[in-house]
């Protein structure tokens, strides 16, 4: 009888993450302060996504915020949200709450046509369009906070990075700025791309959250070189926990690794 490889096995373990042993969280930023403020003639509020990214399957529900779930200091800026609901990708509550704390952020839609600004994603007619036309943003530092995780938890995390075609006068690409557990990572996107791209539209943690259940997400805050445009957009994310047989999984696929990994005591 012929053998499945070890690397195979973990891979279809990966994949089939999809049960009770961890349940997906989606969220999608939806909101548009500065072209609400500043008549750039998109909506208000953009269209949330749903079905599968990176992560989920088919009839995904997405938990989606627009500028109604926010705070802002001095409209358009300052967005801040404290204890936001979020839902599993069935529709259960999950008990976990999200906040945001952006002292210059705020939120946007990449078409606004009153401004000749569009979405490479709606104009391709990409499926991911929902999520990665719409996102806030920040150019400091700011912070997103997950609370009410199981404890010392490992999680599967994908943040999606995107903005729109205008990258601004000189500038080739955006930069996004995206630090976990320690760990930086960044993307670049040029403008034009219509996918997920790892590096480039989205980037991918092995996460950890502390012993208080809590998982912070640090945005923005570094200054690009030449022709890159610091600008931080975050259109969204999707968090899975992994069980310990996931994790190692995880861990031969590449992932970022935010942390030593310790067997557990029974």
């Amino acid at each position: 009888m012929n053998k499945i490889p070890l690397a195979i096995i973990g891979i279809i373990g990966v994949v089939g993450l999809t049960s009770a042993q961890a349940q997906l969280i989606d969220v999608d930023f939806n909101g548009n302060s500065v072209g609400t403020a500043y008549n750039g003639g998109g909506v208000g509020s953009g269209p949330t996504q749903s079905g599968a990214a990176i992560l989920g399957s088919a009839g995904d529900i997405w938990n989606g915020f627009d500028d109604s779930a926010f705070t802002f200091a001095t409209y358009p800026t300052g967005m801040s949200a404290s204890g936001l609901a979020l839902n599993y990708a069935n529709g259960t509550s999950s008990g976990v709450t999200m906040s945001i704390s952006a002292s210059a952020g705020g939120s946007y839609d990449a078409n606004e046509p009153n401004w000749g600004n569009t979405s490479a994603f709606t104009t391709a007619g990409s499926p991911y369009s929902n999520l990665m036309q719409d996102e806030i943003y920040t150019t400091p530092a700011a912070t997103l906070t997950l609370s009410g995780l199981a404890v010392n938890q490992s999680f599967n995390l994908v943040i999606y990075s995107a903005g729109d075609q205008n990258l601004g006068t000189g500038n080739t690409a955006k930069v996004g700025t995206f630090t976990v557990n320690g760990v930086t990572q960044t993307t670049t996107w040029n403008g034009t791309t219509s996918t997920l791209i790892n590096g480039q539209t989205y980037v991918q943690f092995l996460a950890l959250s502390d012993g208080s259940g809590n998982l912070v997400i640090n945005y923005g805050g570094t200054s690009a070189a030449t022709g890159i445009n610091p600008e931080t957009d975050f259109n969204g994310f999707q968090i899975v926990a992994v069980p310990e047989a996931g994790t190692l999984a995880l861990l031969g696929m590449g992932l970022a690794i935010p942390f030593v990994f310790r067997r557990r005591r029974n």
